[in-house]
């Protein structure tokens, strides 16, 4: 399908430093796909050109952004834009940690999937679109045999304290019935109850969040608990350690295994 893909290059992307093994996805969380496609493919970005809730009202019009890209764009009508070659390292991660390692860039494919997020309502996705993200990574599956359904995250996985894209509406489910992403199919009968906040971060840990063994529920583990709910059960997503919760933890972490 690569023939398919409209080219729009964006010069912000430098050389990979380790192999692809990772696929993360986000929404682009601007006003529409015009906008997110200047700024991803934009190497002077100043803030003037790109106001939004996500600036401070102080903020000078000539201020510089960061440059930022992606490997590629996915619009509401299900047309797909090619910005970065996947064996360049794009800019689209940030900080964040995935099985216990940071620089997402070097060793992941981004996929910006356009939708307004939390901060202009949190749009649905439509139904091409999907479809379009489906496809996407199935053509990536094909060209890098190392990636598969399991080596499919969500922005809020690997930075769980900074993101929450691409949201609790994004339909993880549907990816995963078409075979491209995870999805928990049977639960666990019983659970260890003796102590929970080691279990919980136990299991985090396992999928790949970047928690570490306190003892307690501190915030990065409440963080990485909304995260997993916001992919996993997204129709609470209080980073409680609810019983669902953590049954739907432990059929995540053997779906993985």
């Amino acid at each position: 399908m690569t023939e398919a893909y409209i080219k729009r290059p964006s010069p912000n992307f430098d050389a990979r430093t380790r192999p692809i093994d990772l696929i993360v996805l986000h929404y682009t969380g601007m006003q529409d796909a015009a906008i997110a496609l200047a700024r991803l493919t934009d190497p002077q970005p100043l803030a003037g050109n790109y106001p939004g809730p996500w600036q401070s009202e102080d903020v000078l019009p000539d201020s510089p952004l960061s440059r930022v890209s992606a490997h590629y764009v996915v619009d509401e009508a299900g047309q797909i834009y090619a910005l970065v070659p996947e064996e360049h390292r794009a800019w689209h991660a940030g900080v964040g940690s995935w099985e216990g390692e940071g620089d997402l860039n070097a060793r992941a494919i981004g996929v910006e999937i356009v939708n307004g997020g939390h901060d202009f309502g949190l749009p649905d996705f439509t139904d091409a679109q999907i479809a379009a993200v489906v496809q996407l990574l199935k053509d990536i599956f094909s060209r890098w045999p190392e990636l598969n359904a399991k080596r499919v995250v969500g922005h809020s996985d690997i930075a769980p304290e900074r993101k929450a894209d691409p949201g609790e509406k994004f339909p993880w489910a549907k990816l995963a019935d078409a075979g491209v992403s995870v999805w928990p199919r049977e639960l666990p009968s019983e659970l260890d109850n003796d102590d929970v906040a080691s279990d919980v971060q136990t299991q985090l840990a396992s999928i790949g969040y970047d928690v570490k063994q306190t003892g307690s529920m501190d915030n990065s583990t409440r963080a990485a608990l909304v995260a997993f709910q916001r992919r996993f059960r997204p129709s609470d997503i209080s980073g409680a350690a609810d019983e669902e919760t953590r049954r739907l933890l432990v059929a995540v972490a053997r779906a993985l295994s």
